[in-house]
């Protein structure tokens, strides 16, 4: 047996910065013949061994590095050759009752997949964020088997994945479903990844100087309720392809380059509609803000196949009474501002934009000061939103588990989250393509919600169904 060696992955100033949660993504399959459960479950087993094998560190652990001067700072270590015995958590398999899980698969998707059903105490293995000072897994993987259904459960560290991550992890997983031999002819040398010569003029940098992160203009308000909850809200790609086309008129007839895209659109009518819902408690000239995740990849020069973090917010901005006005209703004006600022927020992402920002995270003296830093300055229960676009987040990913009914996931969901204000585009199939509908997770608190998925001043006509 060969000696067992302790490694340790480089992690950048992105890793160190971003927030210390688990993301979960669940994959759901018709699985209607309980005697393929060992076939498949042993077929999942060997392809999660055979990725471990191109990504070893996913075995391993972050912990608090003792090491570094400044606090907070994570460490990632694994072990070479892969040891015998993972973590409890890295694969887990439940089969799930009746009386453990109140649906059957059927019924669960007949019901849309209801974000409410996706209980990640029951579902993850990773159910419970990391918490400052404590050693936690990379990642985990639940196999969950509920009468006539297959949902598979990822729990992914955000320090280690972000979400094109993740995307080429699960990737590398369902091609060694379907043949757990293969190799990769490159091996990745994850530690020239890191360790990339970042610009280092880290002087006079506050977090203040920073739109997504100063809380300079911010009204720090209590939330309208301690309730909050998840909806789907489900477009079909008919109805948002007369918004944009809707939109692009409108802001060429004003003037503006209509070089907006669907989901510019479909985001900016999201903007309008919560703010709309939350106007009883802002003033007109309150500043709300739209935070958008963009990953920034192609701005530096990354390798290709890069696996961490490399992703910043940018954070488009209008008043209120810029996204409302007098009118009685939503209208393609407003939905054309709150598009147009959106569009030019992501377009203002450049190399620069890049660079000083990681200048930003490399001078923190404990950089998780950036991720709380975040959220006081969005303030996503009052005027801020922040949306992550997973469209192509596996949706058509072709898994082939033995005795599972389709080759691709009959959905894709996120667990069970209600964080105030997150907006979610989902995975969808085709992914950026094609005539799928779109579904959007959307998280508000009770009496937001209420008003958003009304038809008299909300999204009522511009959804065409909404899953609780």
């Amino acid at each position: 047996m060969a000696n067992l060696e302790t490694k340790t992955l480089d992690l950048s100033a992105f890793d160190q910065a971003i927030v210390r949660v688990y993301v979960r993504i669940l994959y759901g399959f018709a699985f209607t013949n309980p005697a393929k459960i060992p076939e498949a479950v042993e077929t999942i087993r060997q392809a999660l061994l055979a990725t471990q094998a191109r990504y070893p560190f996913i075995g391993g652990a972050l912990e608090p590095d003792g090491t570094d001067e400044k606090q907070n700072v994570l460490r990632c270590t694994f072990q070479e050759p892969m040891p015998a015995k993972s973590h409890p958590a890295m694969f887990v398999v439940k089969k799930l009752s009746l009386i453990g899980f109140p649906q059957t698969y059927h019924e669960l998707t007949r019901q849309g997949a209801p974000p409410s059903a996706m209980t990640k105490e029951l579902l993850s293995s990773l159910p419970e964020h990391p918490k400052p000072g404590e050693t936690c897994p990379a990642f985990g993987l639940q196999v969950n088997f509920i009468k006539g259904g297959l949902i598979l459960c990822f729990a992914f560290h955000h320090t280690i994945f972000d979400g094109v991550s993740s995307r080429m992890f699960l990737q590398a997983f369902t091609d060694r479903v379907r043949d757990n031999t293969r190799s990769d002819a490159v091996p990745i040398d994850f530690g020239a990844q890191r360790r990339l010569s970042w610009p280092t003029d880290c002087s006079q940098l506050r977090l203040d100087d920073f739109p997504e992160y100063t809380c300079a203009e911010v009204q720090l308000r209590v939330a309208p309720s301690r309730s909050s909850v998840s909806h789907i809200l489900t477009f079909s790609s008919e109805g948002l392809a007369q918004l944009k086309a809707g939109v692009s008129a409108y802001l060429e007839a004003t003037g503006v380059h209509p070089d907006v895209s669907t989901a510019d659109c479909l985001s900016g009518l999201l903007w309008v509609a919560v703010m709309r819902a939350r106007r009883e408690r802002l003033s007109a000239t309150d500043v709300t803000r739209y935070a958008i995740a963009v990953d920034v990849r192609h701005k530096l020069p990354l390798p290709e196949g890069y696996f961490g973090n490399a992703v910043l917010h940018t954070v488009a901005t209008a008043s209120v009474s810029e996204l409302i006005g007098p009118q009685s209703a939503i209208d393609v004006a407003s939905i054309g501002l709150a598009a147009s600022r959106i569009r030019h927020a992501v377009n203002s992402v450049n190399t620069a934009y890049v660079h000083k920002r990681l200048n930003l995270f490399a001078s923190l003296s404990d950089p998780t000061s950036a991720a709380v830093a975040f959220k006081r300055a969005i303030d996503m229960p009052n005027t801020g939103l922040d949306f992550s676009d997973w469209r192509e987040q596996g949706a058509d990913l072709e898994f082939q588990i033995p005795g599972a009914g389709s080759i691709t996931p009959d959905w894709v969901r996120k667990t069970w989250s209600a964080n105030e204000g997150a907006v979610n585009i989902m995975p969808r199939k085709g992914g950026k393509k094609g005539p799928a509908d779109w579904e959007v997770l959307l998280a508000l608190s009770v009496e937001d919600m209420e008003r958003v998925c009304s038809s008299a001043d909300g999204l009522g006509y511009w959804a065409s169904r909404v899953v609780e």
